[in-house]
């Protein structure tokens, strides 16, 4: 039996990873999850999140979250690239804003989804 999916490959929405028009991270402060907005670059093979130094948890840096890089306004333009993995403080990437707190972001799993490509996929 068929069923009717929006996942894609991630390699399908490679565009966001150059340059995604919004991206988020989210990782755990206290008992709960906080979703912060980011800086998004990719140089070569690496990844890199910038963010406020407000907005680092009161604990120290996080090592772990959830990266979200989305686009579309409507709902079949809705596209997206969600990975968690690891995070280490690192300096600013080539052309990296200097004011912002940068990490190396490695993920340890990537799911990619495309709204617009909806599609029948064998159940496994």
């Amino acid at each position: 039996m068929a069923r009717v999916t929006q996942r894609v490959d991630p390699g399908a929405v490679d565009d966001l990873l150059e340059r995604p028009p919004r991206a988020a991270i989210a990782f755990s402060r206290g008992a709960s999850v906080e979703p912060v907005p980011v800086v998004y670059c990719r140089s070569e093979t690496r990844s890199f999140v910038g963010l406020r130094r407000e907005w680092l948890p009161p604990a120290g840096p996080p090592e772990r979250g959830v990266l979200l890089l989305d686009d579309g306004r409507y709902w079949f333009e809705l596209r997206a690239v969600t990975m968690r993995g690891r995070l280490e403080v690192s300096r600013p990437p080539p052309g990296g804003e200097p004011k912002l707190v940068w990490f190396e972001f490695t993920p340890e799993r990537t799911v990619a989804w495309d709204y617009g490509t909806l599609h029948e996929e064998d159940d496994a």
